[in-house]
């Protein structure tokens, strides 16, 4: 795979890179044989790394799964057998170091779906290593950590695509279509609501002994050390800012990802941000719940997060549209009864309706990036959005961002939070 990436070896490999968490994934009839799947000489042999009940789900497309990686004993046991059971072999092995994984011959293509914090340091050495690569979202928990992983990807020509699947249902499609082909008239302000928590950890709390199945040292991995508490890990991650930047990130990657691909800023973003939100006064859960945060672009159009509900409303100087995965709607409801004509904007990849996973598979299948729909400088500027939000909510007061420099304007103590220290090695 990947004629021009660069390969090296297994020793090169396991002495430059790390441990991480990794995971189980469920996968389809794809796997089993079936008269529609391709001819075995042409499947994908895919490994996953990643954990909890978001790997069990993602790989909705999978031609076969070789491998399971988990620094949770547990689990990875529980998806070896889903999997073994699925595919009626005992084919699928478990590892608990990545860099394993990394290091076979035999795997095309890996999907990694650890906590946010792992995610640039995992895909990175994949494609160094020749790999395909499907990345949930957030891609990254920093700014500098997208920087870099789209240079990586671009370096080595590599085929990644980010997990924000919302670009490849319908309803979305069809709503940034007529957006972006001004049947609202003036696009002027987008309203994107999302769900954020404050997590339950919100008291007092000491450390717990680590259970004997996780390697819990791997699991911080490049994070700061601290002790183990069982609110940390698992889902529980996605509300303590070292690992995760909370449901900002979480809801906030898919539906300002939506809100991007309306605007026709996908290679881009806003050039003012400010906000504020909540934080838990005490315990382990630190990101900002119940936010408030205001974006402006560099034509004008205004972008409102708010926390009441999941989806999002376009407002135009004609009318406005609203999109989320359970509706679609428009006032006035004739902007939805006219079908494109074949001169206007089309965004979905040509071809049949296919799922996000089946589409990044094809493209890996076929050793190009073309078609893939949520590619890794998408990844980087949607998840740049929620960053900015971020650090926004943390500085307390407005930001001037130049999303072609992606540095911000003369504030080098809002700049110096576009990363984060790695612990060592990492």
């Amino acid at each position: 795979m990947h004629a021009r990436c660069r390969l090296i070896t297994r020793r090169q490999l396991l002495g430059t890179v790390s441990t991480a968490v990794a995971a189980p994934y469920l996968i389809t009839s794809r796997a089993l044989g079936n008269a529609s799947q391709p001819a075995a000489s042409d499947r994908i042999t895919t490994a996953l790394i990643g954990s909890g009940d978001r790997g069990m789900q993602i790989v909705e497309g999978g031609d076969k799964v070789l491998a399971v990686c988990d620094v949770d004993a547990t689990r990875a046991a529980l998806a070896k057998k889903q999997i073994d059971q699925r595919t009626n072999t005992r084919d699928c092995t478990i590892h608990r170091d990545y860099r394993e994984i990394l290091a076979r011959d035999d795997i095309d293509a890996v999907v990694i779906a650890t906590p946010d914090h792992w995610h640039a340091t995992i895909a990175i050495a994949a494609i160094q290593a020749g790999k395909a690569v499907y990345v949930e979202k957030p891609m990254t928990l920093t700014i500098e950590e997208g920087q870099r992983l789209v240079a990586a990807t671009r370096r080595y020509g590599a085929i990644v695509q980010v997990g924000s699947q919302q670009r490849s249902l319908e309803t979305f499609i069809r709503a940034c279509e007529y957006v972006r082909n001004g049947r609202i008239g003036k696009l002027e302000l987008v309203r994107v609501d999302i769900i954020a928590r404050a997590g339950g950890a919100n008291k007092p709390w000491t450390p717990q002994p680590v259970p004997p199945e996780l390697d819990y040292d791997s699991w911080l991995g490049p994070a700061p050390w601290t002790p183990y508490h069982q609110d940390r890990c698992h889902y529980n991650f996605r509300f303590v800012s070292d690992y995760s930047g909370g449901d900002v990130t979480n809801w906030g990657a898919h539906h300002l990802d939506i809100a991007q691909w309306g605007i026709g800023a996908d290679d881009s973003g806003p050039v003012e941000v400010e906000g504020h939100g909540k934080r838990n006064p005490s315990g382990l859960h630190d990101t900002f719940y119940d936010v408030n945060v205001d974006f402006r672009y560099a034509n004008g159009v205004r972008v409102e997060l708010r926390c009441n509900g999941n989806g999002v409303r376009f407002q135009g100087s004609d009318g406005w549209i609203y999109v989320s995965r359970t509706e679609l709607k428009a006032e006035p409801r004739t902007i939805l009864e006219t079908p494109l004509s074949p001169t206007e904007l089309r965004l979905a990849p040509a071809g049949p309706p296919k799922t996000h996973m089946e589409r990044w598979l094809d493209c890996v299948r076929a050793r190009s990036p073309k078609g893939l729909n949520a590619t890794v400088d998408i990844g980087h500027r949607s998840g740049t959005v929620c960053h900015l939000a971020n650090i926004a909510m943390e500085l307390g007061r407005k930001l001037t961002w130049d999303p072609v420099q992606e540095r911000f304007v003369n504030d080098p103590d809002a700049d110096r939070l576009r990363r984060r220290p790695n612990r060592a090695p990492w």
